[in-house]
């Protein structure tokens, strides 16, 4: 068992490591934290240990059940008040066997004596999530996520029965704060085998008892493009952007160095979220032409303006809803520049505009266009068209990489001084389209000089 200091923390009979620390310990993972439980009174304890270590003091929770955190560079600490009147009565109101096991510091020498009343260390031993029972679930209600999340983290099975109680208490999530539901998400999101986990949370109703919107996609039906409905297009483009972003070699092994095209790791959870939710427009943009062939124009913009309600719902920061926002709403620009491209009229300009449009956001886009693209189906006619995506986007990071990023760390032709200068005008709407366009020109390679941009912004003034 992996061993921590503990010399900060006052021995005392009363004082416990309890729950996920104690797992972490078990299994030989550095626990990010310490969690302490104490029958006595906390906030001395906070303040003894926060004197030992030279830490910070924050007061978390409800009166009454105020837990104290205790934080300093290398590590934070969580002092709370025992659940009852021993730590058996704390332990056995938790939610998971594998978090309801604690370590007693009454003296060193039974310092990792460990208190296991659940047999949570049998369920660490045999992989699996075990519930302690359905009423401490339905108590906190976060509880039926975090299985999930931390089943994801940790390669784990859930036990039959805990299922069971997630399903019958699914209806219950949103008595936990959106921040609280958002927070589990990410967590989830972030690991490399989510897909697995996304899957079981639709077997017991919870994913769709988070996000309702996406129930309409279970009897979407779709048009010749895609091989299954809505919601199973959704679940296999999840999983194979899952894929692209941990082992992209396995799908695109014709692409030089895809990994140094990955978007940042730190975007991946918030990737995934929003191709979860990338097509929940669809059902509301059907429509059917004469011929019996569905269409779903414009639903992009549609799963974009319903996206902005499960965001606010989920307390994301502005950040946060801004990146949704942007991938959902263009998700659908890289498919129009590979139909342009097989038809032989994607312009010079389409692709540098597109790159401009997105710029540090293009990688995402375009993982993200593959993966939905790969989410189709497996036909012949489907995984042909995919492939020569692919080419294609093979021939954009080519172009991103030695044409848009060398021209983007080079200082832009003209500037709005100049236009004021130059041209005699003011600050105005204008002067961004102006700029724009001499920048799409720049990047297309149409212009390269000052004085080309000058008469460039000149015949726009004229058309103006």
């Amino acid at each position: 068992m992996f061993q921590i200091n503990t010399n900060f923390i006052p021995l005392s009979s009363k004082t416990f490591i309890v729950g996920g620390t104690v797992r972490d310990l078990i299994i030989d993972a550095v626990p990010k934290d310490i969690d302490i439980v104490t029958l006595d009174d906390p906030k001395k304890l906070a303040d003894e240990i926060a004197a030992n270590i030279r830490g910070r003091i924050i007061e978390l929770g409800k009166p009454g059940m105020t837990i104290y955190r205790i934080v300093t560079r290398e590590q934070t600490v969580d002092i709370a008040p025992a659940n009852g009147t021993s730590i058996e009565d704390d332990l056995s109101k938790r939610d998971f066997t594998i978090n309801a096991m604690a370590i007693a510091l009454d003296n060193k020498k039974d310092s990792q004596k460990i208190i296991d009343p659940h047999n949570g260390i049998s369920d660490l031993k045999n992989k699996t999530i075990r519930m302690i029972s359905p009423d401490n679930l339905k108590n906190d209600p976060i509880r039926l996520l975090r299985a999930y999340r931390i089943g994801s983290q940790l390669d784990f099975t859930i036990d039959n029965e805990t299922s069971r109680a997630i399903k019958s208490a699914s209806s219950l999530i949103y008595m936990s704060a959106g921040e609280r539901i958002k927070d589990e998400l990410m967590k989830l999101f972030s690991t490399p085998r989510s897909r697995h986990y996304i899957s079981m949370m639709n077997d017991t109703g919870l994913l769709t008892t988070i996000f309702p919107e996406l129930s309409p996609l279970k009897s979407c039906s779709q048009n010749s493009f895609h091989q299954y409905d809505a919601f199973v297009h959704t679940l296999k483009a999840y999983g194979f952007l899952e894929k692209l972003l941990h082992h992209p070699d396995s799908l695109m092994p014709a692409i030089k160095n895809i990994k140094t095209f990955l978007p940042d790791a730190n975007h991946y959870p918030m990737l995934k979220y929003a191709i979860l939710l990338h097509d929940i427009g669809k059902p509301a943009a059907r429509t059917i032409d004469s011929n019996g062939r569905f269409h779903f124009y414009r639903h992009e913009k549609i799963s974009a303006d319903m996206a902005v309600k499960i965001n606010q719902r989920l307390r994301l920061s502005n950040q946060e809803q801004h990146y949704t926002n942007f991938i959902i709403r263009n998700h659908i620009k890289p498919l129009s520049l590979f139909t342009a491209y097989t038809l032989n009229r994607l312009s010079k300009k389409a692709i540098p505009r597109f790159f401009l449009k997105c710029d540090q956001m293009t990688k995402d886009i375009l993982i993200h266009t593959a993966a939905d693209l790969y989410g189709k189906g497996t036909t012949e006619n489907i995984r042909k068209n995919t492939r020569a995506f692919i080419e294609f986007l093979n021939h954009m990071i080519i172009q991103y990489n030695h044409s848009f990023l060398p021209k983007k760390s080079t200082p832009p032709l003209i500037t709005g001084d100049d236009l004021i200068n130059e041209f005699g005008l003011k600050p105005s709407p204008l002067f961004s389209k102006i700029l724009q366009h001499v920048e799409e020109a720049r990047f297309s390679d149409n212009i390269t000089t000052r004085n080309e941009a000058f008469i460039l912004v000149k015949k726009i003034l004229d058309r103006a």
